[in-house]
């Protein structure tokens, strides 16, 4: 007679977890959702490999945060990752532990991780609402050739419940974008926010796929030969200093930040010209001019230039209480209070500058005809302000004024061979992103990094470049 062989008697690290376990779906069971939240996290702290303790941990933690949401996420892919054969048995636990993945990553991204997720689930599932998903997010990274099958499978799986007149309509409009319905080159790209990793990952990458997408087929006009002049505050004088130091010819006409608005650029052209001007603004230009320069090096300057790089710098400036005529004062920490007083201190309007911009630039084209325009915001902030008591608050409005005001004059107005550089949105947006775009160098909160100035030209030179 054979002998029966009992069962090993669980040990007590398998009682412990068995119970935390057993406990935990009581508390699921009466809907006590905060002791069974509290329960599994108990047993992961015992046992992080348990894959049902992750996968029910992951949906009890969700509390419509953003934050749980991620949780959530990266606790369903850990799974999938730690057991790739999950992807090979498609029974209904499986597919919904991959489809909480994919629509975790579709909300919050990473998209192309969704896409993925998606693609295998679909063909898994062959259910129609997986496929609709799979048609939303394969859009999101222009995929309109996938996306467009995709949502017809959805349609012809599930009529009755895709088969909407909205979605017939959306597949006639991406039909008639891309031309057919399979194999003709996407229309129309739809431009979507980058994620994390492009911000954090190749700053040139991120400026080529993301923020100077529009100009990744514009002409080429810069060679080593390429002579460039920039005018601005110290961005452009960085900006400047970057492209000499990598071999090009570049002169800077420096004007301070705090006094870089259109008006003064107004005035240089008003001085290169030997238009009426009044003393006390003459006298305070000529003082702000750089060592060395005069109106002949000036002109001689800008005829010898093939690019000229205009800066865009803020928009407040001071003004005569009387006659509302620009004035160009003597600033500084010690007599701000009284300029206050003696000047009225104003952001100015879109149009104000767009037509200061065009007076400039129209006298850039007559002393050089042939010449290129390149127009940037500047990202240095404002450093001061007499109109708010926040500084951010009014450094928010000079700057989106100054964008609205680069926007209409190289885009609606009939200037030609003239180029918008982003410059701006790189340090404003990718900075908010990445800690290292400001202040990297000296401590100084409202000083651009030069390393992140290095990688901006480098871009824009390769975006620009003939070679």
């Amino acid at each position: 007679m054979s002998k029966t062989t009992k069962p090993a008697a669980p040990t007590q690290f398998e009682a412990v977890t068995g119970q935390l376990r057993d406990l935990g779906n009581k508390y699921i069971e009466d809907k006590d959702y905060i002791s069974a939240q509290l329960t599994f996290r108990k047993l992961l702290q015992l046992d992080s490999k348990d894959v049902n303790a992750r996968f029910i941990y992951a949906h009890l933690i969700e509390d419509g945060t953003h934050k749980k949401h991620a949780e959530a996420r990266d606790l369903l892919l850990s799974i999938l990752d730690d057991h790739p054969d999950i992807f090979n048995n498609p029974t209904e636990d499986n597919l919904n532990l991959i489809r909480g993945a994919a629509l975790r990553c579709s909300n919050i991204g990473p998209n192309v991780r969704a896409i993925d997720l998606f693609r295998k689930l679909a063909r898994a599932s062959n259910r129609a609402d997986d496929y609709f998903h799979l048609s939303e997010v394969l859009v999101r990274c222009n995929a309109f050739e996938e996306a467009i099958t995709s949502l017809e499978k959805a349609i012809a799986l599930d009529p009755a419940r895709f088969g909407t007149e909205a979605n017939w309509e959306t597949l006639r409009s991406a039909k008639s974008q891309t031309g057919k319905s399979s194999g003709a080159a996407d229309a129309r790209k739809v431009g979507r926010y980058p994620e994390t990793t492009d911000f954090t990952g190749d700053l040139g990458k991120l400026i080529r796929n993301h923020i100077a997408v529009n100009l990744n087929g514009a002409p080429k006009f810069i060679a080593k030969t390429t002579r460039f002049f920039t005018m601005g505050s110290c961005f452009a004088r960085n900006l400047s200093k970057n492209l000499s130091d990598n071999g090009y010819a570049s002169q800077h006409m420096e004007i301070s930040e705090y006094v870089n608005s259109t008006y003064a650029n107004k005035v240089f052209v008003d001085w290169l010209r030997d238009a009426p001007i009044d003393d006390g603004i003459l006298r305070r230009f000529v003082e702000l001019l750089p060592p060395g320069w005069s109106k002949e090096t000036t002109l001689e300057a800008i005829r010898k230039s093939d690019v000229f790089i205009l800066t865009l710098g803020v928009a407040p400036a001071f003004f005569d209480r009387a006659t509302g005529a620009f004035v160009l004062p003597r600033p500084s920490a010690l007599n701000s209070r009284a300029l206050a007083e003696k000047y009225l201190f104003r952001t100015t309007s879109v149009q104000e500058n767009v037509d200061n911009v065009r007076y400039l630039i129209d006298f850039i084209r007559q002393t050089a005809p042939g010449i290129k325009i390149v127009v940037t915001v500047s990202p240095v902030p404002l450093q001061a302000s007499f109109e708010f008591e926040s500084v951010v608050q009014a450094d928010c409005l000079s700057k989106s004024t100054m964008r609205l005001v680069a926007h209409e004059v190289v885009n609606n107005s009939d200037i030609s061979d003239i180029f918008y550089w982003p410059s701006f949105e790189v340090f404003r947006w990718a900075g908010s992103n990445a800690s290292d775009f400001y202040a990297a160098d000296d401590g100084a909160a409202w000083h651009v990094s030069e390393d992140k100035v290095s990688g901006t030209i480098r871009a824009f030179v390769e975006m620009f470049s003939s070679t």
